[in-house]
């Protein structure tokens, strides 16, 4: 599941796919995305098919630079992120979680049902 999203992610122009790095790294001009991955059983019939929720949690972050609109970028990417995301049938959220004035976050929310007789998000 991990690299499903992961490949479909990287699909995204402009974007650094990381594993989730310390604000004090983020480099200028750049922007990032990290996310983690749960599984939570669901329930499962006679032949021992289970049904998980998927749940994604994830940060997208961009060093504040006031030559630019860092805000537009990173509502925009946050979009095409969502966009990737609900081609797998994960139903995202979104919301602003700046943590300092110098590093704008968004943290985007998602899940799915993943069924194992269908082997996808259904």
């Amino acid at each position: 599941m991990r690299v499903d999203i992961q490949q479909l992610l990287e699909e995204i122009n402009d974007i650094e796919i990381t594993p989730e790095i310390p604000d004090d790294i983020i480099e200028e001009n750049k922007t990032y995305f990290s996310f983690s991955l749960q599984e939570d059983y669901q329930n499962s019939d006679y032949d021992k098919n289970y049904t998980y929720r998927v749940s994604i949690i994830g940060y997208l972050k961009r060093k504040k630079d006031y030559t630019e609109n860092t805000l537009e970028i990173l509502d925009n990417k946050a979009q095409e992120i969502i966009s990737k995301l609900k081609e797998m049938n994960i139903r995202c959220s979104y919301n602003d979680e700046s943590a300092t004035d110098s590093i704008k976050k968004i943290k985007i929310t998602g899940y799915g049902i993943y069924n194992q007789i269908n082997n996808k998000l259904v």
